[in-house]
């Protein structure tokens, strides 16, 4: 008996292992450096005379909440790209915030705008853009002032009737409690740049954006603040977070007011084969990561191909206003140019050279969809010309 079993515990295991041995292969298939493409799926062109940016969409009401680029006018628009409401929302009116950048959904109901200020507070509208309520943000010290138009610090979300805020905040901390100088890569330990808000009872936790992993919080390496971009999705209660410098990304579980699950994805692409430079280098020598978007499964993550040096040594050579030169303007829009890299889950699947489409990306929504600004144009500027580009898949 035992004789005649074991050509078939033979044939068993060889398919068990063949299995095995296949799935291992179907895994390690792709090449995370495979130029993968994007595709314009739809276009929105908004009338208006303002250069508009998005701040956020609702997808139930299919609106997204616009704001003029660098002014204070808020727009209500339709998937359609039709105006429903314009609104001049900055100045110091009862129903007004004093200056604006950002701004979300709060159901479909609500609207919540940060402020810039030294607390960077908040306030909430209902949809006739009434003032409901302002509570204080999660700034401690205003000292760093970051501005980029196509990305938001914060999210906002509903859960059994009380509402949530996970963001990032770079003066969330006191700098002469921190100070590089004397604790160097100690930085990374102690300063926590990322905050939990429970709202309802106005309680905010302060939660670490340097991960334990993160190399050089590990090697104790002091490289400047490069204070990690946070990029969450509410639905999924995931979290993408993202230092500019260095190679890795790391994604997390929102469990309450905690990270949990942490995974560390090292990221990869020809044009960011520089190890960590020393913190007095000139930035832009340098490939750093400029933004973390999710879209849906996926995450998008951003840099700017570096100033080649030499080229740099050539304009430091003639004093020390060369970025006044003209020529110093032209040099930087030739070199620093934007790149891409994509994720599904906890693996790079690929990386993009040009969008299919010129312009910033805005926006990524929760079905896959990447919302892209147009860029201008050389003979007429579409001002508020949007694109929605979504990836290709095998």
């Amino acid at each position: 008996m035992i004789k005649s079993s074991s050509p078939t515990l033979i044939v068993l295991f060889a398919i068990l292992l063949f299995s095995c041995s296949e799935e291992e292969t179907s895994n390690s298939e792709i090449d995370p450096v495979r130029e993968i493409q994007f595709e314009v799926v739809d276009s929105m062109m908004v009338e208006v005379l303002e250069d508009l940016v998005i701040l956020d969409y609702q997808e139930e009401l299919d609106q997204y909440l616009m704001k003029e680029l660098r002014g204070g006018k808020i727009f209500l628009v339709n998937g359609k790209g039709e105006l429903i409401e314009e609104i001049e929302l900055a100045g110091e009116g009862p129903n007004q915030v004093p200056i604006i950048w950002e701004g979300r959904f709060l159901g479909k109901d609500r609207f919540v705008f940060k402020e810039m200020s030294a607390t960077m507070d908040f306030h909430v509208f209902d949809r006739n853009f009434e003032k409901l309520e302002k509570f204080k943000g999660a700034a401690t010290d205003l000292t760093s002032i970051f501005i980029s138009f196509y990305r938001q610090t914060f999210s906002i979300w509903e859960e059994d009737g009380k509402e949530f805020i996970l963001g990032e905040e770079v003066n969330s901390y006191n700098p002469a409690d921190a100070d590089p100088d004397k604790i160097g890569g100690g930085f990374y330990s102690q300063v926590k740049t990322g905050y939990f808000y429970d709202v309802s009872e106005d309680s905010i936790s302060y939660l670490s954006l340097y991960s334990e992993n993160w190399i050089p919080r590990k090697s104790n390496r002091w490289i400047g603040q490069s204070f990690p971009f946070l990029a969450f999705d509410p639905k999924g209660k995931k979290a993408a977070v993202l230092p500019p410098i260095g190679d890795q990304l790391f994604l997390y579980d929102l469990d309450g007011n905690s990270f949990i699950n942490e995974k560390a994805v090292t990221l990869s692409h020809p044009d960011r084969n520089q190890g960590i430079p020393d913190p007095s280098r000139e930035n832009l020598l340098y490939p750093s990561f400029s933004d973390v978007k999710s879209f849906g499964d996926f995450q998008l993550v951003i840099f700017n191909t570096a100033v080649p040096e030499d080229v740099f040594n050539e304009f430091r050579a003639k004093g020390e206003n060369y970025h006044q030169d003209p020529e110093w303007r032209k040099a930087v829009a030739k070199y620093r140019n934007p790149r891409y890299i994509v994720l599904n889950g906890d693996q790079q699947i690929g990386i993009l050279k040009d969008l299919p489409v010129q312009g910033n990306v805005n926006l990524g929504i929760s079905d896959g969809t990447l919302i892209v600004k147009a860029s201008e144009g050389e003979v007429e500027r579409d001002y508020n010309l949007f694109y929605k580009i979504r990836l290709v898949e095998d």
